[in-house]
């Protein structure tokens, strides 16, 4: 690691509209091959921190104090001034690459842009070098003619790696590029990260809030907390000899399999839900006069059966089934074959319905952002067919929150709030079995833990079931007591979490294990 950082920031402040600054005394550095982690909660004021290097505040958002300079010394932004050579010397990837892209050009088109932009190629020239791009970044040949639409996630984000290198930067900034993606996705284009800094010794400033990758990824760590650094270091320090209370709260706050207070047995007696043989298919192209011609399918002849007061957990890679399998199970969707029971019945009628309750990931768009929350927990309430249940105020307490906010609205709640909520909802209609689809996926690691321990209080008060899907297996071996593996509309695995997690039998559950930031080749924490 050389001795000048190419990138410098210094007391960098940031405030909106002339006020107190959101981000206060800000300073860190990256060096040439080396990668600097700025790791904190949303509302830490991380992301700020990178896009004013970008000069792309948002808003009135403004520069009030320090300095960023890069090679050489060089002035990159100071107050009420950017000279920053964005997308030469500096390139940025963002978090969602949907986003970023542009729907209706060519992913081929918007690389080539920059290049006849700055460096004055084009032609068959531009086309060459996104090309040689592509394959640097490890796209398949002919990607380049394809729209954002047509790609996966994890292509989608090696395009946005690709534009942000076509004109050789010096320095990279990387916010949260891997969040939305699933573990083996992830472990690519994090190794792709790793691989591009070392061939080409460029600088790499990435922004996170999870600790499993800085692990894996940092030589230095910058952790903030209400927009003020409050550790720095070698990651190897920060990350075993933290000295401040809030990294070592960040650090505690991990999941675990072995904070889990699950039973680690399996139990006895008749299935509480079952699929036996559930096949479900969706018609993916069809004549002129609508017959269908194509099927994709979904789930192939998927069995499984949850015992009352199991805790199972459901870890795929996006596209194998799972969240579907949890619709069929709740009636949401309707099996092509086999058949969903409970309670060695049908499931459907009322009854079930109540007494079968989701989760979902995204909170925000599962509440009327017109109604208060009294409101919408009243109307659950009112579903709910015996005499007897809690009112508003007692399922508000029961999950954390107060029984002044029920005249709030959901816009006005922070995101580990509002999944609160969610399950104060659910719970509403005195549920026996939930399925959790990816219900804790958007939080930060504090909020996930404090919602996790809130989902284990509630199914030892309740004796609840539940089904709970997600692609983290960190999470799911610290709140389950059995997972079953899905891939391609097949469980291919399934047995106790202690035995899954530490000694998987499939070559796939093998391949998700090793994929997860900071595992070695057979899964174990290195």
């Amino acid at each position: 690691m050389s001795d000048t950082p190419l990138l410098s920031l210094r007391d960098v402040c940031i405030a909106f509209d002339g006020r107190e600054p959101v981000v206060k005394g800000v300073s860190c550095d990256v060096w040439a091959g080396a990668t600097t982690c700025i790791v904190g909660e949303s509302g830490s004021g991380k992301t700020l921190t990178s896009l004013a290097v970008m000069g792309l505040l948002p808003g009135s958002g403004k520069l009030v104090g320090g300095e960023v300079r890069g090679p050489e010394d060089a002035l990159w932004a100071a107050p009420d001034a950017h000279h920053a050579p964005v997308g030469r010397d500096v390139a940025m990837v963002f978090q969602d690459p949907m986003s970023s892209l542009n729907p209706s050009m060519r992913v081929g088109a918007q690389v080539a842009e920059p290049l006849e932009l700055h460096q004055g190629l084009g032609g068959e020239a531009a086309q060459a070098e996104v090309a040689r791009l592509f394959a640097e970044v490890g796209l398949p040949e002919g990607s380049e003619r394809k729209y954002p639409h047509e790609l996966s996630g994890g292509q989608k984000q090696r395009v946005m790696i690709a534009l942000a290198l076509a004109c050789n930067p010096k320095v990279l900034l990387a916010d949260e590029p891997t969040t939305a993606l699933d573990v083996t996705v992830q472990r690519a284009i994090l190794d792709l990260l790793q691989e591009l800094r070392d061939a080409r010794g460029i600088g790499v400033l990435f922004v996170t809030h999870d600790l499993d990758v800085v692990k894996d990824i940092a030589d230095h760590v910058v952790v903030m907390r209400h927009g003020e650094v409050v550790e720095s270091g070698p990651c190897a320090d920060v990350m075993t000899r933290p000295s401040h209370p809030y990294t070592q709260e960040l650090l505690a706050a991990m999941p675990s399999p072995a904070t889990s207070t699950a039973d680690a047995h399996a139990k006895d007696g008749a299935p509480l839900m079952e699929a036996r043989g559930v096949v479900k298919r969706y018609v993916t192209k069809k004549n002129l006069w609508g017959k269908p011609l194509a099927h994709f399918e979904a789930l192939k002849g998927v069995s499984m059966a949850i015992v009352k007061g199991e805790r199972v957990g459901l870890v795929g890679e996006s596209g194998s089934g799972k969240s579907t399998l949890g619709r069929v199970m709740l009636g949401l969707d309707h099996a092509d074959e086999g058949k969903v029971m409970w309670k060695g019945g049908a499931a459907e009628g009322r009854t079930f319905r109540r007494l079968a309750q989701p989760v979902f990931q995204d909170p925000f768009s599962a509440l009327n952002p017109r109604m208060t929350i009294g409101a919408a927990l009243q109307e659950a309430v009112n579903q709910r067919l015996a005499a007897e249940g809690q009112s508003v105020r007692e399922l508000l307490e029961e999950v954390g929150l107060s029984a002044e906010d029920a005249t709030r609205r959901p816009g006005s709640f922070s995101g580990g709030q509002r999944q609160r909520i969610v399950l104060a909802r659910a719970l509403a209609l005195s549920p026996e079995f939930l399925v959790l689809d990816e219900s804790v996926a958007a939080l930060d690691l504090r909020i996930q833990a404090e919602i996790l321990d809130l989902l284990q209080t509630l199914c030892e008060r309740r004796g609840l079931t539940f089904l709970f899907i997600s692609h983290d297996l960190n999470v799911v071996g610290a709140v389950c007591d059995r997972i079953a593996v899905m891939q391609a509309g097949e469980i291919v695995e399934e047995g106790p979490a202690d035995q899954i997690l530490s000694c998987p039998q499939h070559p796939y559950t093998q391949r998700l294990l090793s994929s997860r930031p900071g595992q070695d080749s057979e899964g174990r924490v290195v």
